[in-house]
């Protein structure tokens, strides 16, 4: 018998944004592959891109609630690392590594 009841548990991660807002991360099959074709989508802006994986992954109360912060361009990045790491099963640490190392194109 293989007992994988533990392993298929299906607690959603959640990032902290501040002492009053933490928010479920979704980490779904189909959440990733949508992530990762709006990543793939060569004709989609940047800032779009960075949009739409927020919102399909945080959802729209935790997007615009971000959105209302207006935040530095870096915190876009961590939590977009953060969306990441969770849907990888990484850290956060291993993923800015991964990133950090990934050369970005430039339009």
């Amino acid at each position: 018998v293989y007992d994988i009841v533990e392993k298929l548990r299906n607690k959603k991660p959640t990032v902290k944004i501040d002492s009053e807002h933490e928010f479920t991360i979704n980490t779904s099959k189909n959440t990733a592959i949508f992530i990762k074709s709006v990543v793939d989508d060569d004709k989609e802006e940047e800032f779009k891109k960075i949009d739409m994986i927020m919102e399909s992954a945080l959802g729209k109360k935790a997007f615009d609630y971000i959105e209302s912060l207006d935040l530095e361009m870096s915190a876009y990045n961590t939590i977009i690392n953060v969306i990441m790491a969770a849907i990888s099963d990484k850290d956060l640490e291993e993923m800015e590594k991964i990133e950090g190392s990934t050369p970005r194109k430039h339009k």
